[in-house]
């Protein structure tokens, strides 16, 4: 028999250049023929000759997240559009008012610049970041883009910075919700039925991707605002998932809060998720549930790694302990540590110390107060120290002290507790007492 060698693997495509997409910009600025759109809009030449230094720079060698995207900007564009451009964004013009998007919507632009002053729309193929107020230093904006992780780089891009008046990321802030967020819902909605659909399509989504749904009164976010209604409703909540209908930018500026608004599967409909100042990675992901991005690496709050192996893995009975942690990624130590079930500890827990075997564990990331908080909580005899991870880097790591793992059973053959919790769990031995 005859046997035909097998397919070679797909060469991924290489993103435009951003040369490319200037041209592809302009012939849809053409096409589209909507001069009623823009204020101003600059030569073809002009933008092209800063493209080719943004493709000059990449093949240099030099890491620009936003190479390649074609940025529109509104009246009020801040004085941070500097850092899009220092990112490899490139500006085609100013936009007039333009509460719909039609310049991204159209796909003119990657991604448009927005001042606050007007209702959240949710136009097809069209998603809004807005930040908390003052993490971008000057004009309250939004960011509009086509995708989820084009408007995260270009926020990021813009945040923080030697700008005196820019707002710093709280020592305790929140990096995650954990497995099972809890989101508030309008308990009363009267909609069109299309938003009703499109909104119960996206309750539905993150209920089944764990969230608990809680019905709510969120009139606090509507009209003027009540500052103090609107932070009661959020204290023991994660996030509300409200229906794009009657929400301004202006209200959740004043109330202090973060938002992300993505396309509803029934058009024009939207849905908003609203969050805490500063737990504005928190909306993002949640909002990748519902647009099937994979988000990109979180806003740049100061946090710190530690890795865990035991009880505080995801989904084990100490998890909670890491309160706002992020995953951060599955890991596997050097060749010079091992697993030992420890005696006496409640809940049952293995200790990792000095050995001659990997160890499987779990990254997470947290805020230096959460860290500080979890560290000293911690129960002996387990300890914070450094491990050695096969990539050859040492982040901190709960370790156990060496005095309590002697005699302790050995659990080298299974890697990981997991392994070693499947074992049990299939009929092998119980742990003891």
């Amino acid at each position: 028999m005859t046997t035909l060698p097998p397919e070679p693997d797909p060469v991924p495509v290489p993103p435009p250049s951003s040369h490319e997409r200037v041209r592809t910009a302009f012939e849809r600025l053409a096409k589209a023929d909507r001069p009623g759109l823009w204020a101003s809009v600059r030569t073809m030449e002009e933008v092209l000759v800063e493209a080719k230094t943004v493709d000059e720079r990449v093949h240099a060698g030099e890491d620009l997240p936003l190479a390649g995207t074609v940025c529109a900007v509104d009246a009020d564009a801040p004085p941070e559009l500097a850092r899009l451009t220092d990112a490899g964004a490139v500006v085609l013009g100013t936009t007039v008012a333009d509460p719909e998007n039609a310049a991204v919507g159209l796909e003119i632009v990657d991604l448009a610049l927005n001042s606050s002053a007007r209702e959240i729309a949710a136009p097809p193929g069209v998603l809004t970041l807005k930040p908390t107020p003052g993490l971008i230093p000057g004009t309250t904006v939004s960011v509009s883009a086509q995708r989820l992780t084009t408007a995260q780089r270009a926020v990021a891009a813009m945040l923080g910075g030697p700008d005196p008046g820019a707002r710093e990321w709280p020592a305790d802030v929140r990096l995650g919700t954990g497995q099972h967020p809890r989101l508030g819902i309008p308990a009363e909605a009267s909609l069109p039925l299309p938003a009703r659909r499109a909104f119960d399509v996206a309750a539905a989504s993150l209920e089944a991707s764990g969230a608990v749904l809680v019905p709510v009164d969120v009139s606090a976010l509507y009209g003027a605002g009540n500052a103090l209604g609107a932070g009661s409703l959020l204290a023991d909540l994660d996030a509300l998932l409200l229906p794009t209908v009657g929400v301004l930018d202006a209200t959740l500026n004043a109330l202090d809060l973060a938002a992300v608004t993505v396309p509803g599967d029934r058009r024009p409909y939207g849905i908003t998720v609203v969050t805490r100042a500063f737990e504005d990675q928190i909306g993002i992901d949640l909002a990748s549930v519902l647009t099937g991005e994979q988000s990109p690496d979180p806003y740049p709050s100061e946090s710190v790694d530690v890795v865990v192996f035991g009880a505080h893995l995801c989904g084990q009975p100490l998890h909670d302990e890491l309160h706002g942690a992020r995953f951060g990624g599955l890991v596997r130590t050097a060749e010079r540590y091992r697993l030992v079930l420890l005696d006496g500890v409640t809940p049952p827990q293995p200790g990792v110390v000095s050995g001659s075997a990997g160890v499987d564990g779990e990254r997470w990331c947290l805020s230096p107060a959460a860290f500080g908080r979890f560290a000293a909580g911690l129960a002996a005899p387990f300890v914070v120290g450094r491990v050695e991870l096969e990539d050859g880097s040492s982040p901190l790591a709960v370790l156990c002290e060496p005095a309590a793992a002697v005699g302790g059973e050995g659990l080298d053959r299974y890697a990981s507790w997991r392994g070693y919790l499947r074992f049990v769990s299939t009929g092998g031995p119980r742990f003891p007492g």
